[in-house]
This record gives structure tokens, sequence and C-alpha cells, in this order.
């Protein structure tokens, strides 16, 4: 894979949105998908294209699993990087081996724009931080979905969540005490990187995003 060139063309309003940053996010279960597709083309200057596993058994969603679907992505569309594309993996890791899950961040080392986002034990995490600045410790993934169903009244509902993107990036940003590590302990998610990467794409009104 090339390495990705920076360009200095600057991005005008009214340009269509092929000239916008596009994340290709490959993520380990449907409601990662989901999560993430919301802010697609919230602003001109972004672009987000889920890739869900197809189906929802173990093998499916495994991290070699995901490694197989990013290689099919860039042999079937190529590798656009004239305006810093990225690839993200959204990876829990309440169900995986570590060895698995290293040797996908090894594979993230050595190709250019390619990242992972691991959240422990479960995507949960991350949505807990939307709505609080208090480390969660669950017990498991079962005990995690508990706590944010339970968080506010109704439960979690994605246009509740969602623009508090901003919210949950700083809260988890907080509570990451191993910033330079890319596995996070229990409780933590790593998710807060590619939500900055997101944010700065977004556009403000009054002092607020407008998603």
């Amino acid at each position: 894979m090339p390495p990705i060139k920076k360009s200095n063309r600057k991005y005008k309003k009214d340009e269509p949105f092929r000239d916008a940053r596009k994340f290709i996010l490959i993520c380990e279960g449907e409601r990662e998908a989901k999560y993430f597709n919301y802010f697609d083309k919230k602003s001109q200057k972004l672009i987000v294209k889920t890739i869900a596993p197809i189906g929802s058994n173990k093998g499916e969603s495994a991290p070699n699993h995901l490694k197989d679907r990013a290689a099919e992505y860039v042999e079937e569309n190529g590798w656009e990087n004239e305006f810093e594309d990225q690839l993200w993996f959204i990876l829990d890791i309440d169900r995986w081996e570590r060895e698995s899950i290293d040797e996908l961040y090894h594979l993230t080392q050595i190709t250019s724009s390619w990242f992972i986002g691991i959240s422990n034990q479960c995507f949960e995490v991350w949505l807990y931080y939307h709505k609080s600045e208090i480390k969660i410790v669950p017990e498991n993934s079962t005990h995690m979905k508990q706590l944010l169903s339970e968080q506010i009244n109704g439960g979690y509902n994605l246009d509740i969540y969602a623009p508090d993107i901003e919210t949950a990036t700083i809260n988890a940003q907080n509570i990451d005490e191993n910033k330079d590590g890319y596995y996070p302990d229990i409780g933590v998610t790593k998710l807060y990187i590619l939500g900055k990467e997101i944010i700065k794409l977004l556009e403000y009104e009054d002092g607020f995003l407008k998603v």
C-alpha cells in the first residue's frame, strides 16, 4: 500500500462530496455500523462508509475476517488517498484471543492510513461515555450492555447518543490512563481517537455540533 500523500488543497463549501475525507470502517457488529453511519455526510467534508460482517456468528466477525473484508474492499474499490482517507477496524475484545487482535494491530502498523479502535469489553463502553464522565468497570459484555440500557430513560437511542460524540470523545480520552497503548484496559475505549478525527470535519453552529 503506497504511503498517503498530504494534500495542500483547501476545501470549498460548494465542492461535491468527492472532495471530502472518507472513513471506511470495518465493523464487528451492526450496532457499530449504524452508529457511525449516523455521521455520513453530516458535513460536506465527511464521508463515512461502514462495512459490517455479513453474518453474526463468531467466525464471520473474528479479527481475521475483518482483515479479509478490508482486503476485499480495497481490491474492489482501490484506495483513494488524495484527501487522506482512513480505514478503521472497529473491534471489541469480549470474544477474541489477544493473539489474533495483536495480529490485526500489527497490520495497521505496516499499512498506511489503516487504524484500529478497540473497546474493552464491548462497543457499549464507548456509547456509555456519551452520557457519563465516570469510568465504568463492567463484569463482562452482558453487564455492560445492561448498564447502558439503564443509563437513561428508554435506554439506548441512536438519535439521542450520537449527537454527543464530542462529549464521548472528551470523556473517553480523559478516562484512558494508557494513551500510548493500543489495547485498552477494562472499561476503556480507544474510539475517542476516531471520534476526534470525525469531529474535526463536522460543522458548528452557535458553539454546538450540527449533527
